[in-house]
């Protein structure tokens, strides 16, 4: 097999009849829009409120052309195989239509042999994206598998992409073709035993050769004649059969900090009657087992009639290893899928390996990231949990929506399905609350819940996150509304998981001034149209994601916008850190702690996020890092913000997740107010700990000066052991009083 590139130009019209008026280069992979917007020469769509001017493009007709020029030999085939085409389309050659049909996530392969030696032009003619609805919201999404943050988000611009976002060629296949290959594994309940099945689709029937590889040792290899080809004459008059390898004791992949990551290579290979290997194809293949269990005390809640069901598993066991996951939910990486790349993605992966993470959550509002995604976090030990394209609506049982949900998850999954990193299948993103209005009757959940089944039964399926016992939310260190803030409400919960949680951030002074001009960013605020543009006001709550109200709580004032957006990154640092470390300390019930996000697809004024795009880290970062290392002191406290003359509580707790045993020892406790150096206070002792085990190590005490205000620091030296020592920052404001006619005084 050979493949080929396209010389590929693309124009737009304003109906499928109308011939566009000018045709001009295009990128494959890539999107119309940003071809578009290269051949006028516009500035970067986010630059300011560029954004906007891309609006009327989704709702004109995009026609991408290339000419097809090829000669083949006696029994070769030709094919065009695209990978990604965003979103409905038609294909067709020379006016002749070979396909028509819609979804982002399913290969679309074409057959052009009847056009070898001819003069031809290949045409794709892209639809304008769908809308459920005129809302002019994320509902319009509703119908349709494409993601819907594109519709809009509070961290996402309204851009609808739409293009060849992946790659486009010409394959030019032998005699001997492989013309689809699908592949999937078994372990047994033991996992010492692995059965690989491989579904061949030829072109002509011939033997095949399986080989199996780790590194460059042959490990398994067999020979398969002619005759196991099961089907004969199918459509198309193609050939289809059953191939299957057996693998004693394999060798597992195992998630960052549980033991080695392994792949092997499975090598297809066609051969001719002469035996000689016609056509070769590759694909990675690793081994694991993933089971989502109870979590410890789920079965014994609820204790009192009338009872309901318990709570729903949310504990990983990989490979019979129950196991902590501590990581961060994954949204697009960029705007327009085109532009999502190895590049890209290893420098953000490597971040979440290096922040001791080991699992990311691949939110159902975003793109299915493309093949390199998922090879680098086999390589790196990166748990995905994977969902489908749904988010935050409810998506009907329509009988066309729900037909092309199939396809793309049917085509989703088998492409996925041998990555041993893909540990969970989900059916979306809240979907079972208020604003969804969606339950387990719903016919697209069903739906995912049989397909995922039927491709891939041995890994884990729930229908939406959260689920009963899991949490979501706050998406603020200190909600207004209530008067309290994130880490208190939850010392005070009982979750099995955390899988979406978030301390907001304003993005450094830098990147805000990389993409508005100078007047605009003097000129900042809630009127400000790029400021609201880039989310930092009006975007989910009123001054969100600038958050005053907070930096007023914690500091009482600033005294610019750049004290403000400094206050803001500390505050970030400080619960990040609190509320993933109080996470921790809820193990074996509480299993997951997953944070709302790790990174943004463009240039925001401010979220959640530990990374601004496209790979920068965030003061956050560093906190996060910190606190999930795999054994550290750590402080329990209720509270950030604390008052003159408070008695200061917390407890001094050792988190041990790793699988070794951790020798006993000592904590050195110290504390200090404002510039003044640290005060011990105290040794604090533990025992040996057994593997992933926490302990309460004793209770930290001490007053804070009446009239003080300004940072507390709290240092936590494990003897012997600067790798497992922590410190901490906390806030202290003067106390306020009342008087008798209820007017305030400090």
């Amino acid at each position: 097999m050979k493949a080929y590139d396209l010389n590929w130009t693309v124009g737009y019209s304003l109906n499928n009849e109308q011939e566009p008026e000018e045709m001009f280069p295009a990128k494959v992979p890539g999107a119309a829009q940003l071809d578009y917007a290269a051949y006028k020469g516009w500035e970067p769509f986010y630059q300011g409120v560029n954004f906007k001017d891309y609006v009327w493009m989704e709702d004109v007709y995009w026609v991408y052309r290339a000419p097809l020029s090829f000669i083949l030999k006696p029994g070769q085939s030709a094919t065009v195989l695209f990978k990604g085409i965003d979103y409905r389309y038609r294909i067709s050659v020379n006016g002749e239509m070979l396909c028509q049909d819609e979804g982002m996530f399913s290969h679309v392969s074409v057959d052009v042999t009847k056009f070898a030696g001819k003069e031809a032009v290949l045409e794709v003619l892209i639809y304008p994206s769908p809308k459920a609805d005129d809302s002019n919201t994320r509902s319009q999404a509703r119908k349709s598998c494409k993601s819907a943050a594109c519709y809009g988000w509070d961290w996402h611009p309204r851009l609808v992409t739409a293009g060849l976002w992946d790659e486009a060629k010409l394959i030019i296949q032998d005699t001997y073709g492989i013309l689809n290959a699908e592949v999937s594994y078994r372990l047994n309940e033991a996992l010492d035993k692995c059965r690989i099945e491989t579904e061949l689709v030829l072109s002509k029937v011939c033997g095949v050769k399986l080989t199996l590889k780790l590194e460059q040792e042959t490990v398994l290899e067999q020979l398969f004649d002619a005759e196991a080809i099961k089907e004969k004459e199918a459509d198309g008059g193609t050939f289809k059969g059953t191939y299957s390898l057996t693998l004693e004791n394999p060798r597992l992949w195992q998630p960052s900090g549980y033991g080695s990551q392994t792949v092997y290579t499975l090598i297809i290979s066609t051969l001719a009657s002469d035996g000689k290997v016609s056509e070769q194809r590759e694909r990675r293949i690793g081994f694991c087992r993933s089971r989502l269990v109870m979590n410890e005390g789920s079965w014994d809640l609820p204790d009192a009639f009338p009872k309901s069901r318990s709570d729903a598993p949310a504990t990983f066991e990989i490979n019979g290893q129950r196991i902590f996951a501590k990581g961060s939910n994954w949204v697009n990486a960029q705007v327009f899928p085109g532009e999502m790349c190895k590049e890209h993605y290893e420098k953000l992966l490597n971040l979440v390996k290096n922040a001791n993470m080991n699992i990311l959550r691949i939110w159902g509002g975003g793109f299915i990231n493309k093949e390199s995604f998922y090879d680098l976090c086999d390589e790196l030990g990166i748990m995905v949990w994977q969902e489908f394209p749904l988010a935050c609506n409810e998506y009907p049982d329509d009988e066309n929506y729900l037909s092309v949900l199939e396809k793309e998850a049917t085509a989703i999954i088998r492409r996925l399905r041998t990555h041993p990193c893909l540990v969970l299948w989900c059916g979306g993103n809240e979907l079972f609350n208020n604003w969804s209005k969606m339950t387990d009757q719903h016919h697209a959940l069903r739906l995912l819940d049989s397909v995922c089944y039927l491709e891939d039964k041995d890994t884990p399926f729930i229908m939406t996150s959260p689920l009963n016992g899991m949490g979501h939310g706050h998406y603020m260190n200190y909600d207004e509304e209530t008067g309290q803030e994130f880490i208190t409400l939850l010392t005070r919960s009982h979750n099995t998981a955390y899988t979406e949680f978030g301390c907001p951030a304003v993005s450094n002074i830098e990147q805000i001034k990389s993409f508005m001009t100078d007047e605009d960013y003097e000129n900042y605020g809630p009127e400000n149209e790029v400021w609201i543009g880039h989310h930092g006001f009006q975007a989910w709550r009123e001054n969100c994601w600038v958050r005053i109200p907070e930096v007023e709580y914690f500091y009482g004032s600033y005294k610019d916008k750049e004290d403000l957006f400094m206050k803001t990154e500390l505050l970030q640092s400080m619960s990040y850190k609190s509320c993933f470390e109080e996470m921790r300390k809820q193990w074996p019930h509480c299993a997951m702690a997953l944070n709302w996000c790790f990174n943004e697809p463009w240039p925001t004024i401010g979220n959640n996020s530990l990374t601004s795009w496209p790979d920068k880290v965030r003061p956050a970062y560093h906190a996060v890092k910190s606190a999930l290392r795999p054994t550290l002191a750590s402080l329990r406290v209720d509270r950030h913000l604390w008052h003159g003359g408070d008695a200061f509580r917390a407890e001094v707790w050792m988190l041990h997740d790793s699988l070794e045993e951790l020798a006993g020892g000592s904590i050195t406790v110290s504390y200090g107010v404002g510039d003044e150096p640290l005060k011990e206070w105290g040794i604090l002792r533990y025992d040996s700990l057994s593997p992933q085990t926490n302990f309460r190590c004793g209770m930290l005490l001490f007053e804070i000066p009446k009239d003080f205000e300004g940072e507390l620091h709290i240092s936590l030296q494990v003897e012997g052991h600067s790798e497992m020592s922590s410190d901490y920052i906390f806030l202290c404001r003067k106390k306020q009083m009342v008087d008798t006619e209820g007017m305030l005084n400090v």
